[in-house]
């Protein structure tokens, strides 16, 4: 092969130029190569990017999991009003719900489905304040101002436990505390007249998943005739109790997180 090479280019000595040209290229694209070789191996590998810690926690991607009953708009909410309302009346909450064996987080969740943190709300049936308590109850209470938030909490936290106490002790602590909470809203006769439903139709009348299917009955016709208390939006309390539960779980994911 070389013999017959040199015997090529002894006869096209133009063919000597274009060989040493290409050698020469080859040589420089080598380098090149090297170079490159070089400099990328040094380069460092990219890095996951870290999140800074001021950077804002948001409660959205968790919300489908600890709050899928509510719309991401309400958990933007949420979390806007956690950071500008509650720390106003946290302190509050939290001592109130310690005198009274509440839950601080749970007060302050059933606060938010009252008023949203406003203690200047008010209702087109009249309730009002941070617990929206209704003129018959504060009075009972001894509340006069029900916008001071301090009273209307205190009142709404002792207004709870007297629901909750009147239930038959045997109920489940969970249990225990939706019902009164549906109580609240709806009234502790609604409530009665539920759970007459639920022995009736063959329901465990202590189980807030059996009462939750009860209460809506309370508003058709031929369920409420036959009760003491009548007619009542029983799909209320539901939702309010689903909605509680939501904020709750939202507030401690919340609070976990800081």
């Amino acid at each position: 092969m070389i013999a017959l090479l040199s015997k090529y280019l002894s006869r096209k000595p133009e063919s000597v130029l274009v060989v040493s040209v290409m050698g020469k290229s080859l040589a420089v694209c080598a380098v090149l190569l090297c170079l490159t070789a070089v400099v990328w191996w040094n380069i460092p590998a990219p890095q996951p990017i870290q999140s800074s810690p001021s950077q804002p926690k948001t409660l959205e991607p968790v919300s489908a999991l600890v709050a899928p009953d509510l719309a991401w708009w309400e958990v933007h909410r949420f979390q806007h009003h956690i950071e500008t309302r509650l720390p106003q009346y946290r302190q509050q909450f939290e001592a109130i719900a310690r005198a009274y064996g509440i839950s601080w987080t749970l007060l302050a969740a059933q606060a938010y489905q009252e008023s949203r943190w406003d203690r200047y709300a008010v209702s087109p049936t009249g309730v009002r304040g941070i617990m929206m308590l209704t003129r018959d109850t504060a009075s009972s209470l001894g509340i006069q101002n029900r916008t001071d938030p301090t009273k209307s909490i205190e009142g709404g936290a002792r207004y709870f436990q007297s629901l909750e106490k009147r239930l038959p002790r045997h109920i489940g602590k969970a249990d225990r505390i939706w019902i009164a909470l549906a109580a609240y809203n709806v009234g502790m006769g609604h409530i009665k007249d539920a759970q007459y439903l639920a022995r009736r139709m063959g329901k465990n009348p202590h189980s807030w998943n059996d009462l939750k299917t009860m209460l809506p009955l309370l508003a058709q016709k031929p369920y409420y005739e036959t009760l003491q208390h009548g007619y009542a939006r029983g799909w209320e309390p539901v939702r309010y109790v689903k909605r509680i539960r939501a904020y709750h779980a939202l507030l401690e994911q919340y609070l976990s997180e800081i």
